[in-house]
C-alpha cells in the first residue's frame, strides 16, 4: 500500500510524528513523506525533527515565504503536488492531511484528480467563517474519504453536515502520545508556577489594534495580581503589527520561539497561559496547567466543560470568576476529552482496512 502523508505546519508535525513513525514502520506501507514548506523557519530544522524522532521528508515544496498571502500558496502548492505525483508516479492508495492550515487547502482539487483523501483532526468546527482554518477544514472534510476524528461530538458535527458515519473513524487525540514521550522527564520536578505565558498568533487578534491591546492589558493585570513575570511568543507577525500599531506592551517580555520540548518545560512550570492557538488547549491539559482563551468562538468546546480552558473576555475586567479559575482548575480539570494516547495506532489500523 502507497500512502502520502502532507504536512506543513510546525504543530501539525507535531501531531503527526507518531502516526509517520508508525507508518514508516509498517512492512505493508510504502510512505511518502511531503513538507509543503508553509513553515520554513529555523524550528522546522534538523534540531526539530530530531527531538521529535522525526525523518527528514522525501519532498518538500517549498511553498511558504514571509509575507506571502494564503492565495499564492494554495496554487503553488497545487499545481506543485499534483505535478510531483504524476512526475514521480507514486500512485498513491491514500493521502493524508492533519489539520487546517493552507496546506490542506489543496485536497479538493486532489480529489477531482482522482486521489483518495483521509483527513484527521476532521469535524472540528468553530461555526467563525472568517477564520480562514474553518474553511480550510470544511474543504479537507468534504473532499474525504475517510474522516478521522479526535472526539465523538466532531463526528456528530461531520453527520449533521451530510457525510456518512461509516467514513468516520473516531481516534482520540494525536498529542497526547506525543506529549506522553516527554510527560514522565518533565514532571520529575515538582510545577513551579513561576510564570505566565502569553502566546498570540491568530489573525482575528494580532490584526485588530484593539483587541490585541486589550490582550496585553489583561496580561499586564494578571502579571500584576499574581506578581508573576509574563513573558510572550515572539511570533513575528504579532510583533510586527505590535510595532506597526504602536501597541503598549507594558511588562510582558518577548521570547524567542521554543523547541518543542522547551515548549512543554514551560507550559508544565507556568502558573497559566494566555493563548487563542487551538492547540494549545491540548497540551497545557495534559500537564495540568489552565488555560484562558481570548478568542470569541473556538473549535474546543470539550475544552471549556472540563475546566481545562476558559474564555477570557478581553474588553471585561478581570472577574472574580477568572481568579477562581485560575486558582482552582489544577485540581478541576479532566483531560480525556483528549482520548486514551492511542490515536496513531488506530489511524494506521483504519487507512489499512
Amino acid at each position: 500500500m502507497n500512502i502520502i502523508t502532507v504536512t506543513g505546519i510546525r504543530p501539525d508535525f507535531i501531531r503527526m510524528s507518531e502516526v509517520f513513525r508508525r507508518l514508516d514502520q509498517d512492512v505493508d506501507i510504502i510512505h511518502t513523506l511531503i513538507h509543503t514548506g508553509q513553515h520554513f523557519d529555523q524550528l522546522l530544522s534538523g534540531v526539530f525533527f530530531e527531538e521529535l524522532d522525526i525523518r527528514e521528508p522525501d519532498y518538500n515544496l517549498e511553498i511558504g515565504g514571509r509575507g506571502k498571502e494564503h492565495f499564492y500558496q494554495n496554487a503553488e502548492l497545487t499545481v506543485k503536488l499534483i505535478e510531483l505525483i504524476r512526475n514521480k508516479q507514486l500512485a498513491p492508495d491514500w493521502i493524508i492531511f492533519l489539520g487546517d492550515s493552507n496546506s490542506v487547502s489543496v485536497a479538493p482539487s486532489l480529489a477531482k484528480e482522482g486521489y483518495k483523501i483521509a483527513h484527521i483532526e476532521a469535524g472540528m468546527r468553530s461555526r467563525d467563517r472568517r477564520m480562514l482554518e474553518e474553511i480550510n477544514r470544511i474543504m479537507c472534510d468534504h473532499s474525504s474519504e475517510l474522516l478521522f476524528t479526535y472526539h465523538e461530538d466532531y463526528t456528530e458535527n461531520l453527520c449533521k453536515e451530510g457525510i456518512p458515519r461509516h467514513k468516520i473513524l473516531c481516534v482520540g487525540n494525536t498529542i497526547v502520545e506525543v506529549a506522553n514521550k516527554f510527560k514522565d522527564e518533565i514532571c520529575k520536578t515538582p510545577k513551579r508556577q513561576d510564570m505566565i505565558l502569553l502566546d498570540i498568533h491568530r489573525p482575528e487578534n494580532f490584526k485588530h489594534p484593539e483587541r490585541l491591546q486589550g490582550i496585553f492589558d489583561q496580561a499586564n493585570l494578571l502579571k500584576q495580581q499574581y506578581n508573576l513575570p509574563c513573558i510572550s511568543l515572539k511570533f513575528p507577525r504579532t510583533y510586527d503589527m505590535i510595532d506597526t500599531m504602536s501597541i503598549d506592551t507594558g511588562e510582558v517580555e518577548p521570547v524567542d520561539l521554543m523547541s518543542y520540548k522547551k515548549y512543554l518545560e514551560t507550559i508544565y512550570h507556568a502558573k497559566f497561559l494566555i493563548s487563542d492557538s487551538g492547540t494549545a488547549q491540548e497540551e497545557p491539559a495534559v500537564f495540568r496547567t489552565p488555560v484562558l482563551v481570548p478568542r470569541e468562538y473556538t473549535e474546543r468546546t470539550q475544552s471549556y466543560h472540563t475546566f481545562c480552558s476558559y474564555n477570557l473576555h478581553i474588553k471585561c475586567p478581570l472577574s472574580n470568576e477568572i481568579l477562581s479559575y485560575i486558582d482552582t482548575a489544577g485540581k478541576k480539570m479532566n483531560p480525556n476529552w483528549l482520548g486514551k494516547g492511542q490515536a496513531s495506532k488506530k489511524i494506521v489500523e483504519g487507512i489499512k482496512i
